[in-house]
């Protein structure tokens, strides 16, 4: 099967995204092209931040801080004639608070991130169905080597769906969530508003 370009009305040079892509294609594609037209990523957790981790470690940075010239002008003057009990003593209390500090926000990002995880491991299967649906929707796109633009043929996804007009490369990842909207009925998805 072969589509038309839309944008030069000729069908010798148009190819699958997909077989574009292919690394046996002859000129093989250059790498800012194969990256435009690369199929939507999988779904995968977002970054994990923990803010009351990141509070409990900035508040042992500073008592270690605080604790730190204390014991130092400590260990030079009143413990100059001490004993090792004693130095071992006056270093462990210096740095209880702070240690304290940095065990509580290792236990409050851990508990943050099994959440997180958690979360993600709820929502899997919504999103795995919808990067299935953008992946079909990828699958179906075509380009022309000559124009260096995407398109979708007429009824490539469905009988009523319309030919699309040529596509720019950097529009392509967005296109292909607006057509996949269009193919399958759904409201226009946040990422295609915006």
């Amino acid at each position: 099967m072969s589509a038309t370009c839309p944008q030069c009305s000729a069908s010798d040079c148009t190819v699958t995204v997909p077989y574009a892509l292919a690394a046996t294609t002859h000129p093989p594609l250059d790498e800012p092209t194969r990256a435009r037209l690369a199929p939507p990523p999988p779904p995968a957790p977002g970054p994990h931040k923990s803010t009351v981790a990141t509070v409990f470690y900035a508040l042992a940075g500073v008592f270690i801080t605080l604790s730190v010239l204390p014991l130092a002008r400590a260990l030079r003057e009143d413990l100059a004639d001490a004993g090792a009990v004693e130095v071992i003593a006056v270093f462990l209390g210096a740095l209880t608070l702070p240690g304290s500090l940095l065990t509580v926000g290792l236990i409050a990002r851990a508990v943050s991130r099994r959440r997180h995880e958690r979360a993600f491991a709820d929502d899997y299967a919504v999103m795995n169905a919808s990067w299935q649906r953008h992946q079909h929707v990828w699958q179906a796109s075509w380009f022309c080597r000559r124009c260096h633009v995407a398109f979708f043929p007429d009824a490539v996804l469905r009988p009523d769906f319309l030919a699309s007009p040529p596509i720019p490369l950097d529009q392509f990842p967005l296109w292909v969530v607006t057509a996949t909207d269009r193919a399958y009925g759904f409201p226009p998805s946040p990422a295609a508003s915006g």
